[in-house]
């Protein structure tokens, strides 16, 4: 029951503000009888918050100077970055992982290439 209070006050949260909702929700909860759930409905809130941003897009660059190009890409198909990363284990050019999708503008599939026509 906890997790199905979180899930409708965590899709509530976007459009009412948080003094109002966490009123309401107290409000309906002591109405109700319920206020023992109060502690469960904390920590189902946190483990959606926690698993939304270890959902939310990270972008790895190569280097600082690809995250403006990087960014703009991203702004074009509608995926806000909440971080970025440099990341040494790229060579060249990005990537980020969103909605499921990896999108990789790096020079790793290139290179995969060279190295298949190299070897055999």
């Amino acid at each position: 029951m906890e997790k199905q209070y979180a899930q409708a006050l965590a899709a509530m949260a976007r459009t009412i503000d948080e003094a109002t909702l966490v009123q309401g929700l107290v409000k309906t909860l002591k109405t109700d009888g319920r206020m023992k759930l109060l502690p469960g409905i904390v920590r189902e809130l946190e483990l959606l918050s926690a698993r939304e941003a270890k959902l939310a897009p990270v972008l790895e660059v190569s280097s600082s100077k690809e995250e403006a190009a990087a960014k703009a890409v991203l702004k074009k198909e509608g995926i806000e970055v909440s971080e970025t990363r440099v990341s040494p284990a790229l060579i060249q050019g990005w990537r980020v992982r969103a909605n499921g999708l990896l999108w990789d503008h790096s020079a790793k599939r290139s290179l995969l290439e060279i190295y298949k026509h190299i070897t055999t």
